[in-house]
């Protein structure tokens, strides 16, 4: 089957889709060749016309894929790839080189403000929720298994949820890691935490987690 022409409506409804993350990854590798084609007729990169408009949402979209497949430095290697002239003058590109650094680096607390502070345009939305969704998914297991012990404030950082409530020791925010088996100690005023052991049926794919998660009892946040 031939594959369709690159536009900006078929990439808006490919984002828009609750389609897995690896069959999304598939789709928009299909389409590099085209992108490519397309940077390098003109100086459209330049422009600001449809073809700027046009890379920008399959690379700002690509790039979102990479890290909702767990392929941060694929992500980072994709970013080489993406005409410099666009790279640095177009703001959702501009944020995921915001993103990519902030994860590259695990700052926690940066991704989360990254992917809810920063003005990502209405048609990625739908990917900068996905990723958040998943980097708390990830997160939450990731510290499950690395810490005996843990203060409520700092996991909540890792997981980006209210500092304040934290501090005030919220039961609602205490409750986002009881769930999951760990023990609040109000004396020590320490999580302890219960490691979450999940089978990834598909490498480099959230789908393997959020499977694990939603039998766990969905969302941390």
């Amino acid at each position: 089957m031939e594959l369709p022409l690159l536009t900006t409506e078929h990439l808006s409804k490919l984002v828009a889709s609750n389609a897995p993350p690896s069959q999304l990854f598939e789709a928009l590798s299909r389409y590099e060749l085209q992108a490519c084609l397309i940077s390098t007729r003109g100086d459209s990169a330049n422009t600001g016309g449809s073809d700027s408009t046009l890379l920008s949402l399959f690379y700002s979209s690509f790039f979102l894929i990479h890290l909702l497949t767990d392929q941060v430095s694929e992500a980072r290697a994709l970013t080489k790839q993406i005409p410099e002239a666009l790279l640095q003058q177009d703001p959702s590109l501009q944020n995921c080189l915001t993103l990519l650094r902030a994860v590259w680096q695990t700052q926690h607390g940066q991704v989360y403000q990254v992917l809810r502070g920063l003005p990502w345009p209405d048609v990625l939305q739908p990917l900068v929720r996905r990723y958040e969704s998943f980097f708390q998914d990830k997160t939450l297991i990731a510290v499950s298994r690395s810490y005996e012990a843990i203060r409520l404030a700092t996991a909540a950082t890792h997981l980006g949820l209210d500092q304040n409530l934290a501090k005030e020791e919220d039961p609602n925010i205490i409750s986002n890691f009881t769930k999951y088996g760990w023990t609040w100690d109000p004396e020590s005023k320490l999580l302890y935490p219960k490691p979450i052991v999940v089978s990834l049926a598909e490498p480099q794919s959230s789908n393997g987690i959020h499977k694990a998660m939603a039998m766990l009892g969905t969302r941390a946040g």
